[in-house]
């Protein structure tokens, strides 16, 4: 548990945030790295001002502390495998829009064989998905277009176009329509690049200096971007994953997008590079990549 502890705090950067993840009191947290300092009779950490920063010794107390958790894990992972599956934790990060339906489609299709695994799943931005499967904080995310990272790999990706989303009856060009065509229109965004459809968006934007968004709204809901639609304010730009319901209903139409970047986007299954599984996590894998296959888009 003290290497928990640690990692926890290493990788927060403070003991606040840390406790509030252990669910422990700041100030027992803040005594247990003490006596792990005085323990191994050097400073883990340099206390400053914005948070705490790990010293040399830290960071090789760090990467034991990462290396053995993980084979904590693994062997956890094994004993559970010989349990028939029927046991264990699996913790997803994921971007918000693929939780009503790949999420939801996967689990229902998980737990059937296994009612005794505790699943998490936590919502973020793409470059919050890799970053928490980076640092080991889950066991697979799902992102859109996420950015690169030398230690966190593409277990499976599918198409995900973006389109602009309206509710029916709003006036848009006929046909395919460019960003540039929507850059007169209302449109609700994600607030920055930390979220996937935004970054895609931002890219488009640095390539055609004609582009001049204004949009009324940002906002880091899927749920806030679609009701922004639905009630006839403007145009949002989402997956198709995101609005399946809604379209089925006849509640939002969709025009697609024309603009390369927009066009080609993809969900992306992610995992930690050189980590294994636990089997009962593996199994939740193949049962989400299969779901992330056969996504509408």
């Amino acid at each position: 548990m003290q290497l928990r502890y640690f990692f926890t705090v290493a990788n927060e950067g403070s003991i606040r945030k840390a406790a509030e993840k252990l669910n422990l009191a700041a100030s027992a947290l803040s005594r247990r790295i003490t006596q792990i300092e005085e323990d191994l009779g050097v400073p883990l950490f340099e206390r400053q001002a914005r948070g705490l920063r790990l010293t040399d010794a830290g960071q090789i107390y760090f990467d034991h502390a990462r290396t053995t958790l993980r084979q904590e894990a693994w062997a956890i992972g094994e004993i559970e495998a010989i349990k028939d599956l029927r046991r264990g934790q699996i913790r997803v990060v994921c971007v918000e829009g693929t939780i009503g339906g790949i999420i939801s489609d996967a689990i229902a299709e998980f737990r059937p064989k296994s009612p005794a695994v505790k699943l998490s799943v936590t919502r973020a931005g793409s470059t919050g998905v890799v970053r928490a499967v980076a640092s080991d904080e889950a066991d697979l995310g799902l992102a859109f277009d996420p950015p690169a990272h030398r230690d966190v790999m593409v277990i499976a990706q599918a198409p995900a176009p973006l389109y602009a989303v309206f509710a029916p009856g709003l006036a848009l060009p006929e046909g395919p329509l460019s960003l540039s065509d929507l850059a007169g229109q209302p449109l609700a965004i994600p607030p920055d690049s930390s979220y996937g459809i935004r970054d895609v968006i931002d890219r488009v934007v640095r390539q055609n200096a004609d582009i001049d968004l204004d949009p009324p709204l940002l906002c880091d809901s899927i749920f806030g971007l679609t009701g922004f639609a639905l009630r006839g304010q403007g145009v949002s730009i989402l997956p198709m994953c995101s609005i399946i319901d809604e379209l089925r209903d006849g509640r939002l139409a969709t025009r697609s997008l024309s603009d390369p970047a927009l066009r080609d986007a993809r969900i992306a299954l992610l995992g930690r590079r050189h980590r294994t599984l636990p089997p009962v996590a593996r199994r939740f894998c193949s049962i989400l990549t299969r779901c992330l296959e056969r996504a509408p888009y």
